[in-house]
């Protein structure tokens, strides 16, 4: 069967290998791993989507993309460059923003180490991280329900299709 991309396999991938990480979704408190846009009126403390941009958009956000470029003789062998959206975000019920900011670092720091450590090529979708986490972007507010902050980022990774 030929692969098109590997960016739906390995959005698969990362959701299972972090809502099953005692760091991340197994972790105490758990961080909720959400695959794309939440489907639950539940409001966990603690979240990581894989797969979007914007938790709080009405409409289709962007999971992910891809660049492919030739990558050997012929035209089957190509050389993917994949970039997972992520969106990590906590909030503790009270003032204290510091408090919800170091927490969704600290999401963000388990999926580095997480990145950091895995052997397995990502399932076989990956060659590598390339460069892995970039473009973090945080931001923090305090809400009548308590400080909130969010850290958006990217993972990215280089990945052989074909030949």
């Amino acid at each position: 069967m030929t692969v098109t991309s590997r960016l739906p396999a390995l959005l698969t991938y990362l959701v299972g290998l972090f809502s099953n990480d005692a760091t991340i979704g197994q972790a105490t408190p758990p961080v909720a791993v959400y695959d794309g846009p939440v489907t639950t009126a539940l409001d966990a403390p603690l979240k990581l989507y894989v797969g979007l941009t914007d938790p709080d958009a009405d409409t289709a956000e962007l999971a992910g993309d891809s660049q492919q470029a030739w990558a050997s003789l012929g035209r089957r062998g190509r050389d993917e460059m994949v970039t997972i959206h992520c969106v990590a975000e906590a909030w503790s019920g009270d003032d204290s923003i510091a408090v919800a900011r170091t927490a969704v670092m600290g999401i963000v720091s388990a999926v580095e180490v997480l990145l950091q450590a895995d052997s397995t090529q990502f399932g076989g979708n990956v060659l590598f991280p390339d460069p892995g986490i970039t473009g973090i972007a945080l931001w923090q507010n305090n809400t009548a329900h308590g400080g909130i902050a969010r850290a958006m980022f990217d993972l990215v990774f280089k990945s052989r299709i074909g030949g």
